[in-house]
């Protein structure tokens, strides 16, 4: 087995991205039965394998750690700082720590035999009551055979060919200081998905089982370095395709739309002093200025979600802040209104830096577009789990429009589904960059109701 890697963190570059991430990534996305997380550092990989046993067991898996490198009392350490009451969760049965040697290796190596525990344990599982078995296993455990990593990655194709057909989700860790360069690259041929960086990423170099049977590594290595080098360059080239379409769009919105609309007002003005004009014709020309406002709004809001909706800084950040400044920016912008806010309890949450614009847009679209006068909106925050905040914004209606809705949540406009304006995109977009999730409950009501729910981190 290749254990001659270089160590150094200086290899990879540092990254923003934080376990907090990481938990948001879990929560949101559709899970391989089969993964892998790649380390350097054990720090990492114990914050991460407990943030993910964490997401088991709180999702009603029992879950399983198998350790090798780390001592139990370790483990259990990192399982506490991720808000794991180990001691109850092992007395209910729903966590289960064990030395990892001691289930793959207590006859000597047998793939077989250990596909069969595993089998056993996802069935044991069910028959208690869990959803399924959630696995970490340090895979160090390999180190203590006579057998060669190919033979390793024999039963970790095996395994992964049989996962789907059980309740079983596994995180295999694999410590980059401790597998080479060559191990490391036959490992990401067995998993679907792997975390690195604290980022669940697909894997492009994945051979399903049924392919990795039939090619030889040779023939596997060279087939997946052309693949990838195809893909990646086609994707870039998609990429600056549509950047450069996107920026000739953006250009023409934010200024020939914008200084022709303002010639357009200014016709529409004149033509309104004109006191021979009646009542009902001055109404027709305020509609046509208020839909001229309108669309001169929107384009200076396209040019505000070009200049930031890439840079980006996800940071903890004190909700009552968040809260208080997107209050104070609507009543500075609607004096008409009257926005009452709950009792915001004393905590932080993962926050895009810009996301009291999201909660002023959120406010802002529920005092325009309701019929009440003067027009009423209350914002109720409340924590339904250890790990959420929840807010609430709910204005006396009408609701928001079917299409809208789905046209936002499904993430694209189409002909049949399409939103007013930017508004609600730039909620969906501020919370998606802070981990969060946007959502319009549906009341059975004429209320319009929005509900934000974002990462608690203290």
């Amino acid at each position: 087995m290749d254990q001659s890697v270089r160590d150094g963190d200086s290899e990879f570059p540092e990254t923003t991205r934080t376990v907090a991430d990481f938990r948001a990534d879990l929560g949101r996305t559709d899970l391989a039965r089969h993964l892998a997380l790649f380390y350097r550092s054990q720090d990492t990989q114990l914050q991460v394998a407990a943030a993910f046993v964490d997401h088991g067991l709180q999702t009603g898996h029992r879950c399983l750690y198998l350790a090798d490198v780390n001592d139990l009392d370790r483990i259990e350490t990192a399982l506490r700082a991720a808000g794991v009451d180990v001691d109850a969760r092992v007395a209910a049965g729903d966590l289960v720590l064990r030395d990892a040697a001691d289930v793959y290796l207590d006859t000597g190596f047998d793939p077989e035999g250990m596909i069969e525990t595993l089998t056993e344990g996802c069935e044991g599982c069910v028959e208690d009551g869990y959803d399924g078995l959630w696995v970490a296993g340090e895979n160090s455990w390999c180190f203590h055979t006579n057998v060669s990593f190919d033979h390793i990655l024999d039963f970790e194709a095996t395994f992964d060919a049989v996962a789907p057909e059980l309740p079983v989700t596994a995180l295999c860790q694999y410590d980059l200081s401790q597998f080479g360069e060559r191990s490391t690259a036959k490992a990401l041929w067995t998993h679907r998905q792997i975390v690195y960086r604290n980022a669940i990423c697909e894997n492009p170099f994945y051979v399903p089982p049924e392919e990795y049977r039939t090619e030889d590594d040779r023939h596997r290595n060279a087939r997946l370095m052309l693949e990838q080098a195809y893909s990646l360059t086609e994707a870039r080239r998609e990429v600056d395709r549509r950047e450069q379409r996107l920026n000739v769009v953006n250009r023409v919105l934010r200024h020939n739309i914008r200084n022709d609309l303002n010639v357009v007002r200014g016709v529409l003005e004149n033509l309104r002093g004109n006191e021979a004009i009646d009542a009902a014709e001055r109404a027709e020309l305020d509609a046509a200025l208020g839909s001229v406002d309108a669309v001169v709004a929107m384009a200076e809001k396209a040019r505000y979600v070009q200049r930031t909706i890439r840079d980006t800084v996800v940071e903890r950040t004190p909700l009552a802040t968040l809260i208080e400044r997107a209050a104070a920016d609507v009543a500075d912008a609607y004096p008409d209104g009257e926005v009452s806010v709950s009792e915001v309890p004393d905590c932080s949450v993962l926050a895009d830096q810009r996301l009291d614009r999201a909660l002023f847009e959120a406010l802002a679209n529920a005092i325009v577009y309701q019929h009440e006068e003067p027009p009423v909106v209350a914002l109720d925050v409340s924590t339904p789990s250890a790990d959420v905040v929840r807010i609430d914004v709910r204005d006396p209606g009408p609701s928001i429009p079917v299409a809208e809705r789905e046209a936002v949540l499904g993430g694209e406009e189409t002909a049949l589904e399409h939103g007013s304006g930017l508004g609600l995109w730039l909620v969906k977009w501020f919370v998606e960059n802070a981990h969060g999730t946007l959502s319009f409950p549906d009341t059975g009501q004429s209320e319009g109701h929005l509900r934000i729910d974002l990462q608690r981190v203290g």
